[in-house]
């Protein structure tokens, strides 16, 4: 059942002098029928169970802990909102679990903890932030990153947007929105586009003062049968070589680790943004022509190289002696191996923007260990 334009107004504007009367002593300015129409841009039928807002630009103002406007509009210092660590990852579930059950959404606990988990430790799929009070998560907001046709590039979606019933009427709600619209902005994205469920038009005023708009627009779903997404096996056997041909390896064994590194040696002796390599055994390693170049750039590690075009092949730790990197570049078939991780990001280029979602390590793989032999 679906309401006319008017009454979705009339509800609205209900709602907010209410707010105004709870206020008690703050002076308020009064909020007339056609203030709220012309603000909710109500033109002609819309499903009332759904209302979907975009906003055009990731920007918004001095974040002062208030809505816009509002007479006493002083931060409260009492709240720190910030990026969700993953420490925080139970405290953000719990909260996300919360605003789900207000909504009647009835996802499992454990797929919402697997999804947050999932968003804390993979940058390129979104970001979570939370509000806290004196330290306990009291709020919370979820970004997830889209690439839409319609704006043409990298977008936001406020997956969720929910501060916990006791902690309402700080302005907590607006900071996190804020604190959203920076993050989305700053991961490059050229909008952020949200939901009103029907039954929460109340938020509608918060939205409209921080820039969205709506659009007259249904949202639909169909739940899909999940798809096998296992990478294909590797082969028992894989061979390369250098670019002249004089180089030439095979490797009798499957990967344990492939990562992207981006440390400056890495950079400075291939002339790469970046080098892609895959973790062996060093047993399974065997040059079956030539012999390559060594370089030692450091005490910690030997390079090897073909001396006669320069092709980087394989890499060396002193601290890893029954394993050795091999660059996934030099491989006959690349595609054999999936990378798995980003290694030493605190050395990344900043115009390097690379569209995946694989876990970001500032220094290397905590998880790395030298191979079984």
């Amino acid at each position: 059942m679906t309401q006319s334009p008017r009454a979705s107004a009339r509800r609205a504007l209900a709602t907010a002098r209410e707010s105004q009367r709870r206020e008690g002593d703050i002076q308020l300015p009064t909020i007339s029928w056609e203030m709220m129409s012309r603000s909710l841009g109500v033109k002609g039928e819309k499903p009332v169970w759904q209302t979907r807002y975009a906003a055009r630009e990731a920007k918004c103002p001095r974040d002062t802990g208030r809505p816009i406007g509002h007479p006493r509009s002083m931060p409260d210092v009492a709240i720190e909102v910030r990026p969700a660590s993953e420490a925080e990852a139970e405290a953000v579930t719990a909260l996300l679990v919360a605003q789900l059950r207000e909504h009647r959404v009835r996802t499992p606990e454990a797929k919402i903890a697997s999804a947050v988990r999932g968003v804390l430790g993979h940058p390129g799929r979104g970001r979570i932030l939370v509000a806290l009070d004196q330290g306990r998560a009291v709020g919370v907001a979820a970004l997830s990153f889209v690439w839409p046709i319609e704006h043409g590039d990298r977008s936001a979606w406020l997956e969720e947007l929910y501060v916990e019933p006791g902690a309402r009427g700080r302005g907590i709600g607006t900071r996190l929105l804020r604190a959203a619209l920076r993050a989305a902005g700053d991961a490059g994205a050229v909008a952020v586009d949200l939901e009103v469920d029907a039954d929460h038009q109340r938020v509608a005023g918060l939205y409209v003062r921080e820039g969205f708009r709506p659009l007259p627009r249904a949202r639909w779903v169909r739940a899909l049968e999940p798809t096998d997404r296992r990478p294909p096996p590797q082969p028992a056997e894989i061979t390369g070589g250098c670019f002249c041909g004089a180089i030439r390896y095979r490797v009798s064994a499957r990967t344990r680790d492939v990562s992207h590194c981006h440390c400056t040696i890495c950079r400075r002796t291939t002339g790469a943004p970046f080098v892609t390599w895959a973790t062996f055994p060093a047993a399974a390693l065997v040059f079956t022509a030539g012999t390559p170049a060594e370089l030692r750039a450091t005490p910690r590690a030997v390079r090897q190289r073909c001396a006669a075009c320069g092709t980087a092949l394989t890499f060396r730790e002193t601290a890893r002696p029954r394993s050795v990197d091999v660059t996934v570049g030099s491989m006959d078939r690349p595609d054999a191996v999936v990378p798995a991780a980003h290694i030493w990001t605190s050395s990344q280029l900043a115009w390097l923007h690379v569209a995946d979602d694989l876990p970001r390590h500032a220094g290397e793989d905590p998880g790395e260990r030298d191979v079984e032999p």
